[in-house]
């Protein structure tokens, strides 16, 4: 079928079933290397292909006692899943008796478990070569070749199991499919035909075959296979549909739309009539009525949740680039009354919300997505910065407090919710708030991974800024030494110590080094310039300050208070009193001036803190 309306939905129409003969493989496997020791080896006696028994190796009556014991104490530990022991035991096994088919099976599966293929399937060569008349080796072994793309190998296996199983259509079905895989298409039709006559007609094989045949260059007996399907079912919509999808495969769209009509007779209300008929209209070149096809099918309760969203996506997709992106509340209306407690559909709903600015009703639609299910990392993180940009610390908080019953070991709601308790410009100065932000912060480090360098530099940052508003310097200064470790690069905590360290007296040689660094990685930033002013300024290189606090001024639109009271002071010191009388008195105006300023305005000079 030309998949030309929407791929992912034709996909699904056609049950493809390019892999079905690796995953069956696989789930044998699976349960075959979950089965008791005593039935997998009980199978030894229910079929022999070959005239070879079981090889074994004399023992004397010791070592056997030996072996015995070993070997049912490795299957006793592997049952405690004492793993590293058990397989231990099971390669001693081998070194008291190498001809022992069930110690090679045993490492086998625990190679597999250890993601050594080569190793596995060497010993489970070793098991089958030892014991060819056990059949879950044989299926085992064929399994394993499959999955080192040895088809020819698996094949082999499989010709000798049906010759002695010649009933079994399961593996008449396996060896079919690893005939097509390795393009012996008309030993796999044969092989198909046999399991036919076992069952009698059926879909999945009369598809296999029509493909075959197709692949064969003949399209009559492709055609006849889906014809022959429908005479004993006549009146099954799904394959006259499988018929139509037959004649759009090869070509015959007129044909096609005959048998779609016919199936829109038997079951108009069917989802996968409107897909079809969507098919026909796009090969036809009718992609209007193509799109109304698959508007009925996505609005057909009856459709599974899964093929809606198939069909909706690139709809959605389409529909924000075009006029038709008002049709696209009624069709979200439509799905969510229809599937209420649908979570993928309120995902999809949510990012459509966002991609059309609507992040108030984003948020509204993720609280319902959480509320249904809320073992959603994604979406708690996604909650959270939807609701940080809000600004409201009280309701980040209280979304931190809820994510972390679902995930405590995720640092970033810890962060958030320490950075809750210093964000606010009324709590910032209450001491209680740093301590509960340094707590939260100090949790965030604990999950946080060690090789998360950035965010842990953010952490420790953040700490020594809180026990710096506590007046804790030394702490402060201990925590601002540990973010520069772990990330060198961090310029907020290289403007931030640099500052504190000038305003305390410090190093302020060090002070200059960690500023200079700011003002290379953000030469127009105010804020990293003003510093770099005032460690000048401190210095007594008066010159150099001037020309920095200039440009911090420049960069600013609006200067805070400090910036001007800073500027004031250097243009006293640079003798141009007059200056900085002016500076002083529009810092005064401003929010949070110094107690300083006042005086400094009231004097009319320079005043030492």
């Amino acid at each position: 079928m030309k998949q030309n309306v929407v791929p992912e939905v034709l996909a699904i129409r056609e049950k493809n079933k390019f892999m079905r003969i690796r995953l069956s493989i696989f789930l044998l496997l699976l349960a075959f290397f979950s089965l008791p020791a005593s039935a997998r080896h009980k199978k030894a006696t229910d079929v022999t292909f070959d005239s070879n028994k079981a090889k074994t190796q004399t023992l004397t009556e010791n070592d056997q006692r030996v072996f015995d014991y070993y070997f049912d104490e490795a299957l006793s530990l592997k049952h405690q899943e004492k793993y590293a022991a058990a397989f231990d035991l099971f390669r001693y096994c081998i070194a008291i008796d190498s001809l022992n088919a069930q110690a090679w099976y045993e490492t086998a599966a625990f190679y597999i478990n250890l993601k050594q293929p080569e190793q596995a399937l060497v010993s489970m060569e070793k098991a089958f070569s030892l014991n060819k008349g056990n059949e879950w080796y044989a299926l085992g072994l064929a399994g394993m070749y499959i999955s080192h793309d040895k088809e020819s190998d698996a094949i082999a296996i499989y010709e000798d199991l049906v010759k002695m199983k010649p009933e079994d259509e399961n593996l008449l079905y396996q060896l079919a499919g690893l005939y097509a895989q390795t393009e012996n298409y008309k030993a796999a039709i044969r092989t198909y035909e046999k399991v036919e006559r076992l069952i009698g007609k059926n879909e999945s094989v009369s598809f296999e075959k029509y493909k075959l045949y197709k692949t064969l260059n003949n399209p009559k007996k492709a055609i006849r296979e889906i014809v022959t399907l429908c005479a004993d079912y006549p009146y099954d919509t799904e394959y006259v549909l499988l018929l139509g999808d037959a004649w759009m495969d090869l070509g015959k769209p007129d044909k096609a739309l005959v048998q779609y009509m016919a199936a829109k007779a038997m079951d108009s209300n069917n989802p996968a009539v409107a897909l079809s008929f969507a098919d026909y209209y796009n090969e036809t070149g009718d992609t209007l009525a193509a799109q109304r096809q698959l508007i009925l099918a996505l609005t057909n309760p009856s459709t599974d949740v899964d093929m809606k969203l198939n069909i909706f996506s690139p709809i959605l997709a389409t529909s924000m680039q075009t006029a038709d992106s008002v049709k696209i509340p009624k069709y979200f209306e439509i799905l969510l009354e229809q599937h209420p407690n649908d979570p993928k559909i309120r995902d999809l709903h949510v990012q459509w919300l966002l991609k059309s600015g609507q992040k108030q009703e984003a948020k509204n639609e993720l609280r319902t997505v959480l509320d249904l299910n809320p073992n959603q990392l994604q979406s708690w993180k996604m909650y959270l910065e939807l609701n940080a940009e809000a600004d409201n610390q009280q309701q980040l908080r209280q979304i931190c407090t809820e994510a972390l019953t679902y995930f405590p070991k995720e640092p970033i709601f810890w962060f958030y919710q320490g950075l809750s308790w210093i964000s606010d410009p009324v709590s910032e100065a209450d001491s209680t708030n740093h301590l509960n932000a340094i707590d939260f912060f100090q949790k965030a480090v604990a999950v946080a991974k060690p090789e998360d360098a950035v965010f842990l530099s953010r952490l420790y940052g953040l700490i020594g800024d809180s026990y710096n508003a506590l007046s804790k310097k030394t702490l402060a200064f201990e925590y601002y030494d540990k973010a520069l470790a772990a990330f060198p690069g961090n310029i907020l905590v290289l403007n931030n110590y640099a500052y504190y360290l000038c305003e305390d007296g410090g190093d302020l040689a060090k002070a200059e080094r960690m500023s200079r660094k700011t003002i290379e990685a953000e030469p127009k930033n105010p804020t990293y310039l003003d510093t770099f002013a005032w460690i000048f300024f401190k210095e007594g290189k008066y010159g150099l300050a001037k020309i920095y606090i200039e440009r911090a001024v420049a960069n600013e639109l609006d200067p805070s208070s400090v910036i001007l009271e800073h500027y004031g002071d250097i243009l006293w010191f640079n003798g141009e009193q007059d200056a900085a009388l002016v500076q002083w008195g529009k810092a005064l105006k401003l929010q949070d001036p110094s107690e300083i300023l006042f005086q400094k305005v009231e004097t009319g000079k320079y005043v030492n803190p």
